[in-house]
């Protein structure tokens, strides 16, 4: 049967020849857009049968932008009018043309098949500057390939099916070439035509503007485009992409603050109008490598549940504490570190670490509490330099850096991304017990991420769960147990106002964490060892409430901006906000309202429709544009002081 397939060829003329290799690249565009599905099918509760073979069909349109583009060079060699086209010379430099550029074109798709569960969105081209931010992306590539082995092996049999296919469709070496009038009109005519259909087919279709990533929700809701859209197609579009704009929702400013002010001013009185003076509490936040809500026995309500429970010492923690119910601002580490110590979300398309606007002045919790005397440190195990973390803290105004290149017993290092957590925060509890007081100090852990190495002497001590992350989120949460049993024999400890969160959510196994709601859920723990309040909160949280919650625990005397609200002022509106593949989703009161505020609506009940499976907009419009009142006020302020350099004028 080999023997016979390895006999079968076609020769024809070149327009015919690129013709049959083009749509040999669609087939394996295709299968490779939907191997994401078929890898991950939890991730897409919504998606029949039938549904998938839609999107298999419509998705052809941005499959066919992609494949123009990457065979630009090719294409040209093969229908320019000249007679070089049936010589050896020409057929082994446009192969070799052919071959490299469609070899590159299915890498982000099979790349995106591994790392889609973590970022929840097609690659864009903000992913080469999130890699090249520090070096640890180039250091942890062999672990990437050991682990996402099975990529690499359908790279390899795309290859091989690129090139055995491709090979037996060639320019005919028989092709009798016309007489020299007749051949250029011809072979003119040919390549006006082919031409003609390569506009069309590189603008995807006939509609005024050239299709976008946006456009994707015509067919699909926003958790689903991603099935529809490839990531070729989406670095493309994504590359060049200008910075955000300013916006008018409202001409009335005041009806604007009305709805939500972000300038926030937390000075206290007592019953007779005379201020409260500052409490110069000790803050230190511990923000979790990817602990998702669902790993936590308190936030689900399944404590001491094997197959849900992986944090006893966070249980016990969270009832001496203040716990809401959290929400990530978005999906990745270079998102969350801002929003908590700066409740400064990234709400476009781009980072704001790695934006045009990070050499903007903005407030955050170290700057503001330096001009009231505090000393400020931000720890992190990880390699100096990782994901731009030392150069952002400098730019937030903290004083010190501890990364890895300061741990002083390097045979912690876990030989990934940096000191394990357990030696780690014990040597946190030590630093601070020598920064004179008052402090605000954060830790960002990280043997809860990817490779998930827990140290060799604790290898079978913690519980295997179905996700391999689990392991490493009860080793962290042991290492927790450690710190705070060191801590709390401190000066320091009964004076600090503790938080924990985590910087985003990581892989999910229930379905409620696997939609575009529950994939934002963390924990927002406020510990107080001295008098502080405890109880479970029914009110939600994002990460940008942290800072002014703090502060205004603090009685902090100034005012200052701020894109959340004190979660300790009933006059703030509760909610979360996260933007993901051009689409906002605002969260509020149990409803999840999702828009790009041109193409795509969708209005959920989360809390009766945990699968956001039943759209509520069609029947239920005045109820969403209620909330879409809120959204805009937070956008409107946002991208205007973002574009003029506003984040930290009151």
């Amino acid at each position: 049967m080999f023997t016979t397939f390895r006999k079968l060829h076609f020769s024809g003329n070149p327009q015919i020849v690129l013709l049959l290799r083009l749509i040999l690249v669609m087939v394996l565009m295709l299968s490779t857009r939907l191997l994401l599905y078929f890898l991950h099918p939890a991730l897409f509760p919504g998606i029949t049968t039938s549904k998938l073979l839609y999107y298999a069909f419509v998705g052809l349109r941005y499959d066919m932008v992609a494949v123009l583009y990457a065979n630009i060079l090719y294409i040209s060699l093969l229908v320019l009018p000249f007679r070089y086209r049936r010589k050896r010379t020409f057929s082994i430099v446009s192969d070799t043309i052919f071959y490299i550029s469609n070899i590159i074109l299915l890498v982000p798709n099979l790349a995106d098949s591994a790392y889609y569960p973590f970022s929840l969105k097609r690659m864009t081209i903000d992913i080469f500057r999130y890699i090249s931010t520090g070096d640890d992306t180039a250091n942890m590539m062999p672990q990437f390939i050991r682990d996402y082995w099975y990529v690499f092996l359908f790279w390899m049999l795309a290859i091989t099916l690129l090139v055995i296919i491709a090979k037996r469709i060639r320019i005919s070496s028989r092709y009798v070439m016309q007489k020299q009038l007749h051949y250029y009109l011809s072979q003119t005519l040919s390549m006006v035509v082919f031409l003609a259909f390569f506009v069309l087919g590189a603008r995807g279709g006939i509609q005024l503007k050239p299709v976008g990533i946006l456009s994707a929700s015509q067919y699909a809701p926003s958790q689903e485009t991603a099935v529809v859209l490839n990531s070729a197609f989406t670095l493309m579009r994504s590359s060049g992409q200008q910075g955000i704009v300013k916006l008018d929702f409202y001409k009335d400013t005041d009806e604007m603050t009305r709805i939500f002010d972000v300038r926030k001013n937390y000075t206290a009185s007592d019953s007779l109008g005379n201020l409260l003076p500052m409490q110069k509490k000790n803050i230190f936040i511990i923000i979790l490598e990817s602990f998702s809500a669902e790993h936590i026995g308190a936030l689900t309500h399944q404590k001491g549940n094997p197959n849900s429970d992986f944090t006893p010492f966070l249980d016990s923690l969270a009832e001496k504490s203040l716990v809401y119910e959290g929400f990530a601002n978005g999906k990745r580490s270079i998102e969350g570190i801002p929003a908590i110590l700066a409740s400064l979300p990234t709400w476009m398309p781009e980072e704001f670490i790695t934006s045009q606007y990070a050499s903007n002045k903005f407030n955050s919790l170290a700057n503001l509490l330096k001009t009231e005397g505090y000393n400020t440190s931000f720890f992190h195990g990880g390699k100096n330099g990782t994901m731009g973390f030392d150069a952002f803290c400098s730019s937030a105004g903290f004083d010190s850096y501890y990364g890895k290149n300061e741990y002083p017993n390097p045979a912690d290092f876990d030989g990934s991304w940096g000191i394990s957590d357990e030696p780690y925060l014990q040597y946190i509890a030590s630093t601070l017990n020598q920064i004179k007081q008052p402090f605000i100090g954060a830790v960002f852990t990280l043997s809860s991420h990817h490779p998930y190495k827990v140290p060799e002497k604790y290898k079978n001590k913690f519980r295997k769960g179905k996700l391999e992350i689990q392991e490493t989120i009860m080793y962290t949460d042991y290492a927790l147990k450690k710190f705070f049993e060191k801590a709390s024999t401190m000066p320091w400890f009964q004076n600090t106002i503790f938080v924990i969160t985590a910087d985003h959510t990581s892989e999910a196994l229930q379905s409620y964490y696997q939609n575009r709601v529950g994939q934002y859920a963390i924990p927002i723990f406020f510990y107080v060892p001295q008098n502080g309040a405890s109880g479970h909160q029914d009110e939600i949280a994002q990460q940008t409430d942290i800072m002014p919650t703090l502060l205004d625990m603090l009685h902090f005397p100034k005012p200052f901006v701020a894109f959340g609200g004190s979660l300790l002022r009933n006059n703030e509106p509760r909610f979360n906000l996260s933007f993901l593949n051009g689409n906002y989703q605002l969260i509020q009161d149990g409803y999840a309202w999702q828009t790009d505020h041109s193409i795509s609506d969708a209005f959920y009940n989360f809390k009766s429709d945990s699968l956001l499976i039943n759209n509520l907009y069609p029947a239920q419009q005045n109820v969403a544009k209620e909330r879409d009142k809120l959204l805009k006020s937070v956008l409107q302020q946002y991208n205007n002081r973002m574009i003029e350099n506003k984040l930290s004028e009151y």
